[in-house]
């Protein structure tokens, strides 16, 4: 007779116990499996709308946009992702937002468009009956629109023009008028220019020292007054400035992105940053700044800027001497009797990275590495004034980047993103 052979309880939970674990590390590995195949898919679909995103931006270009109105890319394959583009602004540039969805997973890309031109214009100088005039140690370099009387050389208070070409270029021939800029665009700059304009957002009180970074995700921020003082404070993204009479921009002001919108604007020597400055009457920039791209100095003029003890009217739009703007300056007007002033002053060893929109007169002493547009030059020398000369000022529209996104104009359209946003 074959006895019965006792297990202690001690070995059956040890078994049970091994069991257990085993059990467990299986269900973990089939876990981890499936975890790590959801997280490649997952993986997969976030670049297909990344992708997706970015196709949806490049193929809008192609579109008559409306603003506030969605375009839906038409679906290309089988992946079941929905792509729309919206069209708004920002300041006065062009903002373009697309969304990509499948099922719950979402990817959203915010820029600033312009328009990137294939063959950049140095200079085109509206037609008013009578030749350029260049002198000095001025030059144009890269093709220029001019007169029907063309250009030819002068004499400023001694100085000639001694360089063996006075366009180094092709030479084209203008019209009576600027070429016409894209009616959105300048509607925005009327629009928050205009005297009765009010902002929507939240308000958002101005102290000293604060760091405030709002996205463009999220509702604009507001700072407000009849005078306001930018010193010692940080404001980066969607933060709109607005004042009733005066804003000043101090060194010790960090600033990105932002908007400034009053009738005049100063920003004092020294800053840096970059943002967008609208005004109605005067912007005026200090010596030694460093306004990097994408900067915009626009005034739409409403009335003459007269603030000399004699009533003569000073220039809407002053670069001091030795500082750099990249990004695009304009003075827009809707007067025709313009008094013999500057309008737009560019003064020396100072440097313009983009373009220069003018419809009145432009000083230009310093340089612009990239396209003017102007209804006529002026220079200033020892009290004499002189028309539609040039005067040791430089353009040169091959030194800007082909990758330059800047002012849109009627008959092309927005085709480069400028800056993404955040």
């Amino acid at each position: 007779m074959i006895g019965i052979k006792k297990i202690k309880a001690g070995a059956l939970q040890f078994v049970l116990f091994i069991g257990a674990i085993i059990a467990v590390l299986l269900m973990a590995f089939v876990m981890l499996s499936h975890s790590h195949t959801l997280f490649n898919k997952k993986t997969d679909i976030t670049i297909d709308l990344i992708q997706t995103t970015d196709r949806g931006m490049t193929q809008s270009f192609e579109q008559p946009l409306e603003t506030g109105k969605t375009w839906t890319l038409l679906e290309e394959s089988t992946i079941g992702i929905h792509t729309s583009v919206q069209k708004s602004f920002w300041g006065m540039l062009e903002k373009r937002t697309v969304v990509s969805k499948k099922g719950k997973l979402k990817f959203t890309k915010t820029g600033l468009v312009g328009h990137k031109e294939e063959n950049r214009a140095a200079l085109y100088l509206q037609d008013d009956n009578r030749p350029m005039v260049i002198a000095g140690d001025a030059k144009i370099n890269g093709n220029a629109y001019l007169p029907e009387r063309g250009i030819k050389i002068g004499n400023i208070q001694g100085f000639g023009y001694s360089k063996p070409q006075l366009v180094y270029g092709h030479q084209r021939q203008s019209k009576s008028r600027l070429p016409e800029l894209e009616k959105g665009m300048v509607g925005q700059l009327k629009q928050l220019t205009a005297s009765g304009f009010i902002l929507a957002g939240n308000d958002l009180r101005l102290k000293t020292g604060a760091m405030v970074k709002n996205g463009f995700q999220q509702e604009t921020q507001i700072i407000q007054g009849v005078n306001v003082d930018l010193e010692s404070i940080s404001l980066t993204g969607n933060i709109m400035v607005w004042a009733s009479r005066q804003i000043k921009v101090f060194d010790t002001a960090v600033l990105q992105d932002v908007v400034l919108i009053a009738p005049e604007i100063h920003i004092a020597d020294g800053v840096n940053g970059n943002f967008q400055a609208l005004a109605s009457e005067q912007i005026t920039v200090g010596n030694n700044c460093n306004l990097v791209y994408p900067t915009i100095l626009a005034v739409q003029e409403t009335g003459r800027f007269k603030r000399n003890m004699d009533m003569s009217s000073e220039p809407s739009l002053v670069i001091n001497s030795g500082s750099r703007i990249s990004g695009t300056m304009l003075f827009l007007t809707g007067n025709d009797a313009q008094e013999f002033t500057p309008d737009i002053k560019i003064d020396t060893d100072t440097v313009v990275f983009g373009e220069l929109f003018c419809e009145g007169y432009l000083e230009l002493k310093g340089e612009v590495f990239g396209s003017v547009y102007t209804t006529a030059f002026i220079a200033m020398a020892n009290g004499n004034l002189y028309l539609n000369h040039l005067y040791n000022g430089r353009i040169d529209a091959s030194l800007l980047p082909m990758a330059y996104g800047g002012l849109v104009f009627s008959e092309k359209s927005a085709n480069q993103v400028m800056k993404w946003l955040y």
